[in-house]
């Protein structure tokens, strides 16, 4: 009964965490995306993580969310496998499928672009860097998503690198979090590294 109450009362506090934390990205102003979004791809492009890749899960941002496209066109550029997550409907989880370019995405059921059906699957354990965004982050690694646990779930399936994007403003003292919530292994914002790469 505690457990439940506990459990209870930790997703109404991630619930609140997160109005709040929409509250706070709804201030970045387009400047401020667009030069934080560079920002932090250049930190990442520098990085060793990124440099030895092989095979990377990226993400297609949404407007009000932290810009990654350089990092995809980069990966495909130097022959990267890249793969984007694709909402099965069928199975209500995300997977995610190889790309060769943008130009074959088609618009998912979040309104977020997405392989095409026809798309080739991976294999999560094929991984070796996974990028990803949130609504909010902390200096442990914790992230805050939308809800839903959808990528929580597709990130406990792979021994990938994880590495958090976020704005300055989306930095908290301490995120909520429940034993199914996936740490990162390392944050970039566009002042630097809020968890540094794991050496």
């Amino acid at each position: 009964m505690e457990n439940e109450k506990t459990k209870s009362n930790l997703s109404l506090v991630k619930c609140l965490a997160r109005r709040e934390s929409r509250k706070v990205r709804d201030t970045v102003t387009k400047e401020v995306l667009r030069e934080g979004s560079l920002a932090v791809c250049r930190l990442i492009l520098e990085s060793s993580h990124w440099m030895q890749a092989e095979q990377i899960m990226l993400y297609m941002p949404l407007p009000d969310e932290l810009d990654i496209k350089p990092l995809l066109f980069n990966g495909l550029k130097n022959k990267k496998r890249v793969a984007l997550p694709r909402f099965s409907i069928r199975n209500n989880v995300y997977e995610i499928s190889e790309i060769s370019s943008l130009n074959s995405l088609v618009a998912g059921k979040f309104g977020i672009s997405e392989p095409s059906k026809t798309s080739k699957n991976m294999d999560m354990m094929q991984l070796d860097l996974v990028i990803i965004c949130g609504l909010a982050f902390d200096r442990l690694g914790g992230r805050l998503g939308r809800g839903g646990g959808f990528f929580d779930r597709l990130l406990s399936e792979t021994n990938a690198k994880k590495c958090g994007v976020c704005f300055d403003q989306q930095v908290h003292a301490a995120v909520p979090m429940e034993k199914h919530d996936i740490k990162m292994d390392m944050i970039a914002t566009p002042s630097g590294w809020l968890v540094p790469p794991p050496t």
